[in-house]
């Protein structure tokens, strides 16, 4: 790779210090709130710990708000500590810059070496990253000035993605806070709206076909919907299988699913829930479909019962495993819901409607804000901002 001759090479190591963190004795661990927050794998995301250490520890496994952290396991992810001081627990790694490396810079760059690490190893189940392959890795080294410039436009672009990210949750929450408004708390039926076993309002309910369908390369227009492709009452159909035609009607040969179908996640996760837009799709695994009786019951205020707390309390009751790990068949055929009339129902969902354009435009517009953020990493670190 070519880059301006101002620039230099060198190694992350030689420019930042790459610290992996300690294997503490899992005797010390509490969660009551004892000693120190221990940061975990887990926690990186998150970015807070439940986790706490008793014991002594080295103080230079001390995390400070604003370190930066990358989990050497998985999906190799970085963040920044952004809670209180904690420990530097192992299989996390904290990377520092040293003199002549902008910290800024250094945060923008680390995704760009962690995805060159992964690709080494694209065929292995759980990815393990070494501090040593960290330090190791030849990077672009800028002038400092020419690093704080970067990270400055990366700072901005990412920020737009962030801002376009929160106005999707926001909506989200907004669908769930006029569900309330309208028909109350469903756990506790104060407006007493009638309550019905769902099988008595639906055409049809009908489970997947559990079995793993046989894909093929390329596109067709036989496509798979996966349990990832159902979130927060929304099928996103974006990243799909493809299936032949025959597949497609074998794995349909009870029910093809149909706009209007209310599709819900018994597994891995479970409780998920989407209302299907498009057709020339079927059921993957462990998936359960539901098709609302549209004089008793509309999709949409189906999909956001199913949403809400009253229906959580049920998956809790039925699901089988402490954590709720799965929905048996018999639990997603004998759900009781609630059933205001259906002009209620009606106003409900125009409201929702229009927060749905609205949702497809903020996601159109945060997906155009991805890719221009993604085109300034790759011109970023070639020296051609």
């Amino acid at each position: 790779m070519s880059w301006p001759k101002n620039w230099t090479r060198t190694t992350l190591g030689d420019v930042a210090e790459v610290l992996s963190g300690f294997a503490f004795k899992s005797k010390d661990f509490n969660t009551d709130g004892k000693g120190m927050p221990l940061v975990r794998i887990r926690d990186v995301v998150s970015g807070a710990t439940s986790t706490f250490f008793s014991g002594d520890f080295d103080p230079r496994f001390i995390v400070r708000c604003g370190d930066i952290l990358v989990g050497m396991d998985g999906d190799f992810n970085r963040s920044r500590w952004a809670s209180e001081e904690a420990l530097l627990n192992q299989r996390v790694c904290k990377v520092s810059a040293a003199e002549g490396l902008d910290d800024g810079y250094l945060f923008h760059l680390l995704p760009q070496i962690l995805q060159v690490i992964s690709d080494r190893t694209p065929f292995v189940t759980v990815k393990h990253l070494s501090a040593k392959e960290l330090k190791e890795y030849e990077i672009p080294l800028p002038p400092l000035e020419e690093q704080k410039r970067i990270a400055g436009i990366l700072d901005q672009a990412a920020e737009l993605c962030r801002l376009r990210t929160r106005a999707l949750d926001k909506l989200g929450i907004l669908g769930q806070a006029i569900f309330h408004e309208m028909f109350g708390d469903l756990s506790i039926n104060s407006e007493g709206w009638e309550t019905k076993p769902i099988g008595e309002v639906c055409e049809a309910m009908v489970d997947c076909v559990n079995r793993t369908a046989p894909v093929v390369e390329g596109q067709t227009p036989w496509r798979m919907i996966r349990t990832t492709n159902i979130r927060h009452g929304v099928v996103n159909l974006d990243t799909v299988r493809y299936v032949d035609e025959q597949t497609f009607e074998r794995w349909n040969r009870r029910l093809t699913p149909r706009p209007g179908d209310v599709l819900l996640t018994r597994e891995a996760p479970v409780g998920e829930v989407g209302v299907l837009r498009e057709t020339g799709v079927f059921l993957g695994q462990r998936l359960f479909l539901y098709r609302p009786d549209a004089d008793i019951l509309l999709p949409e205020f189906l999909s956001y019962q199913m949403m809400s707390p009253y229906f959580e309390l049920q998956f809790s009751q039925s699901g089988s495993g402490s954590t709720v790990k799965h929905l048996p068949l018999p639990a997603c055929q004998s759900f009781e819901v609630r059933v205001p009339p259906v002009e209620k129902q009606s106003a409900f969902d125009a409201a929702i409607s229009a927060l749905t354009a609205e949702e497809l435009r903020l996601r159109r517009c945060a997906e155009h804000a991805q890719t221009l953020f993604s085109s300034l990493q790759h011109r970023a670190f070639r020296g051609k901002l």
